[in-house]
């Protein structure tokens, strides 16, 4: 393997991920890395992924290096927030070069290091406000600021947490049995929302129960059905 892919295999351990980056370069419309639909896929998928990415980079004389990073919303503390890393192979010592970063947040919730291409988040980011920011990054002559190559357009994903409790959709709810109604006759049916990303993990799963009234009604944990158990 490659020193240039060891190095990058190591680099995509040592940070805590609170902030999906994803690039792509304005002179190409092909993918630079399959994005995983779940962070359950599992770290064999994760590098795979890396790897290739790497590799397609690598056909271009010039390019942009990256790596995955994941932050969750919310996240906070005395210090800005280390979201992910741009790095550029026109990096290499012996060019003064400097990162720019321009595009939705750019200087207030994001801020970049010229030098090393770290991006820092400066405030904390709720997904529930906005769940993407679009930004631009360009590599410019540190001395005469001349862009050394194109920009290169990249989204950063707030990640979700589980920080919506769910919402009956109407409330309160009234309902009737008829008289000499069956076991296992259908009551009535509430419906909830939850505001959490229901793409990631089981933040805006819904589970219905029931607080009193057992046991002469039951209550279906999925659809939100309430259910007779006894003959009325």
């Amino acid at each position: 393997m490659p020193k240039r892919s060891e190095e990058m295999l190591t680099d995509v351990w040592t940070s805590l991920l609170l902030v999906w980056i994803t690039c792509v370069p304005y002179t190409s419309m092909t993918p630079i890395i399959s994005q995983s639909k779940s962070l359950q896929t599992g770290s064999t998928a994760l590098l795979r992924g890396l790897v290739e990415g790497q590799r397609i980079l690598s056909r271009a004389k010039r390019g942009w290096v990256w790596n995955q990073m994941f932050v969750l919303e919310e996240f906070s503390g005395p210090d800005p927030i280390l979201v992910g890393r741009l790095h550029t192979d026109l990096d290499v010592g012996s060019t003064p070069i400097k990162y720019v970063l321009a595009g939705e947040g750019a200087g207030t919730i994001f801020a970049i290091n010229e030098i090393t291409g770290d991006i820092h988040a400066m405030k904390r980011l709720d997904r529930e406000e906005k769940a993407e920011y679009t930004l631009t990054a360009q590599v410019t002559n540190r001395d005469t600021d001349q862009p050394l190559e194109p920009p290169s357009e990249f989204i950063i994903k707030v990640q979700d947490i589980n920080d919506n409790p769910p919402q009956f959709v109407e409330g309160p709810y009234q309902a009737s049995v008829p008289e000499m109604s069956q076991v296992g006759t259908s009551v009535t049916r509430v419906t909830a929302t939850d505001a959490d990303d229901p793409v990631y993990g089981n933040s805006a799963k819904l589970v219905y129960s029931i607080l009193e009234g057992q046991p002469y009604f039951s209550i279906d944990p999925n659809t939100g059905e309430w259910i007779a158990m006894v003959k009325y």
